[in-house]
């Protein structure tokens, strides 16, 4: 892998400060300071091995750039009966929220909560990442954070089966 360009490298640095102006339970100021005090310190870097790698080790972060957004006058919301364990009370009041998305005609029901605005924002929040995956496939974020599962489960198969090797070949010189 060749070094990254500097377009590349300002790319990533925008990209961050827009991820970490979404995050809700992190401080967005602090995520701010640290990802720039990390550019600062980084930028001095001539090797091309050592740009690169640096590179490599941030871009292993989700692409959250193609998330999509809901339009309020893109979704038809209903409110019907819930149903399902609590007897009488949950039968009675209409706090499932059923959301279609009128283009794709993607639908969502949720009742998780007995409230209506806890279930029409657990609703909205189903509704983005199964649009997401339709509109998106395989560069949708659930299939990213799979895909980087996928990469770590097989780094870590990679490092026992070597450290397995290891352990075989020492015990065949010990035995000898």
């Amino acid at each position: 892998m060749s070094a990254p360009s500097g377009r590349q490298v300002i790319k990533l640095y925008r990209d961050l400060l827009r991820y970490g102006e979404q995050l809700k339970l992190t401080d967005k100021e602090y995520f701010r300071k640290r990802i720039r005090r990390e550019f600062r310190v980084n930028k001095n870097l001539t090797s091309p091995e050592d740009i690169s790698f640096n590179f490599k080790a941030l871009k292993s972060t989700i692409d959250r750039s193609r998330f999509p957004r809901l339009l309020e006058e893109d979704l038809d919301e209903n409110f019907v009966r819930g149903s399902g364990p609590g007897g009488q009370a949950v039968n009675k009041t209409s706090n499932c929220c059923v959301l279609r998305h009128k283009p794709t005609g993607i639908t969502v029901k949720c009742h998780i909560h007995r409230s209506v605005s806890q279930n029409r924002k657990e609703a909205r929040e189903i509704l983005a990442r199964k649009l997401d995956n339709h509109l998106n496939g395989e560069l949708s974020v659930e299939n990213q954070q799979k895909q980087i599962e996928k990469q770590k489960t097989r780094e870590t198969d990679r490092r026992r089966k070597k450290l397995q090797e290891l352990k075989k070949q020492w015990k065949e010189r010990e035995q000898d």
